[in-house]
C-alpha cells in the first residue's frame, strides 16, 4: 500500500474525529442524561459507510473482508468489553476519546496510552496463554466476504437509517463549531474503509499492540498513529479548543487505572472499541460484535446506576 495514502487517510479519520467530538463514553452520557441518541446514530453511519466503500473495493476486485478474520462470540469477548467499558468510565474517555483529550491538551491521557502499550505487553500472543489460561479460538471470516452485493445493500440500508435519523434530529447542524455530524462521520467511515479495501486496518488501539508485539511492520504502525494524532492535533488549532492541562495526580492515576482495564479487555476481545465499531461492525466479526455489545451495556448500566445514586437538588 501507498504509504502517503496511509498517512492522508488516517489525517482525515484524526481530523474529523476532533472536529465531531466522537466518544463513546460522552454518546452514551447524552443518552442517559439528555435521552439524546444522534451521537450513537453516527456511529453507526461511520461504521456503515466503511462497509459501502468495502462493498464497493470488493467489486472492483480487492478483499477488503479478508483484512481480519474474527472469533466466534464467547465469553472472552464479553468479560473484554465489559472491562473495556469499566475501564473507559474510570478513564473517563473510549479509545478515540482518549485521543482526542490528549491532542486538545488533557497530558495525564498519556498515562492511559502508556497503560494500554503495558497491557499489550504483558498480556500479548506470546504471554496471554500462560498469564491468562486464553484458548485457542477458531477463526471466523468475515460473512460479508462471500459477495460484494451484500456489502452494499446492508451497509447502504444502515446508512440511509442512521444518516436519516441524524438529518431529522439536527439537519447540518454543526456542534460548538464543529463539523456536522452527517459529513464527519460519513468522512471517518469511507477512509476507514478505504484503509481496509487497501488492505490496511487503522484502528490505533491495534496499533499501540503492534508495537508492543514488536511486529515487523511497527514503523509503519508508528508512522500511521502519527498522522492520526498530528490530524487530531490540528484540528485542535484550527477549532480554538486546544487547552493545556497537566492535570492532577488523581487524574494520572485515574488514565492510567483505567488505561490498564482497557488494555486487559482489549487482550480479551481482542480489540478496543474503535476495533470494535470500526473492525467488527463493518465486518460483522462475532467476537468484535459480541465485545461492542457488552462494552455499550457496560457503560449504559454503570452511567444509568451512578446518575441514579447521584442525589439531585431540590
Amino acid at each position: 500500500m501507498n504509504p502517503a495514502a496511509t498517512i492522508a487517510l488516517m489525517f482525515l479519520i484524526g481530523y474529523s474525529s476532533q472536529r465531531s467530538g466522537v466518544c463513546m463514553v460522552r454518546a452514551m452520557r447524552e443518552v442517559i442524561e439528555r435521552r439524546r441518541v444522534h451521537r450513537l446514530a453516527g456511529f453507526l453511519l461511520a461504521a456503515a459507510s466503511a462497509m459501502v466503500v468495502m462493498g464497493l473495493a470488493k467489486a472492483l476486485g480487492a478483499s477488503p473482508f479478508m483484512t481480519i478474520p474474527g472469533a466466534p462470540p464467547d465469553a472472552l469477548a464479553v468479560a473484554g468489553g465489559v472491562l473495556f467499558g469499566l475501564g473507559s468510565l474510570v478513564n473517563g474517555h473510549c479509545a478515540l476519546g482518549t485521543l482526542a483529550a490528549l491532542t486538545a491538551g488533557e497530558v495525564s491521557r498519556l498515562a492511559t496510552l502508556a497503560a494500554l502499550f503495558v497491557a499489550a505487553l504483558l498480556l500479548g500472543p506470546s504471554m496471554s496463554g500462560a498469564a491468562l489460561m486464553l484458548p485457542e479460538r477458531p477463526v471466523v471470516i468475515s460473512p460479508l466476504a462471500r459477495d460484494a452485493a451484500d456489502a452494499l445493500i446492508l451497509g447502504s440500508v444502515l446508512s440511509l437509517i442512521s444518516a436519516g435519523y441524524i438529518h431529522r434530529r439536527l439537519r447540518w447542524k454543526r456542534p460548538r463549531g464543529g463539523w456536522s455530524p452527517l459529513i464527519a462521520m460519513t468522512l471517518i467511515g469511507a477512509a476507514s474503509g478505504l484503509l481496509f479495501a487497501l488492505d490496511r486496518h487503522w484502528v490505533y488501539t491495534s496499533r499501540i499492540a503492534e508495537i508492543a508485539y514488536g511486529k515487523a511492520w511497527a514503523l509503519p504502525a508508528v508512522v500511521g498513529l502519527a498522522a492520526l494524532f498530528a490530524g487530531m492535533t490540528i484540528a485542535t488549532v484550527v477549532a480554538g479548543t486546544f487547552r493545556l492541562h497537566t492535570g492532577s495526580f488523581s487524574q494520572w492515576l485515574r488514565a492510567g487505572g483505567g488505561g490498564l482495564l482497557m488494555g486487559t479487555g482489549a487482550t480479551l476481545v481482542p480489540g478496543g472499541n474503535d476495533a470494535m465499531l470500526f473492525t467488527g461492525v463493518p465486518l460483522l466479526l462475532p467476537n468484535l460484535l459480541a465485545g461492542y455489545a457488552a462494552f455499550t451495556a457496560t457503560l449504559f448500566l454503570a452511567l444509568a446506576i451512578r446518575r441514579q445514586a447521584v442525589p439531585t437538588d431540590a
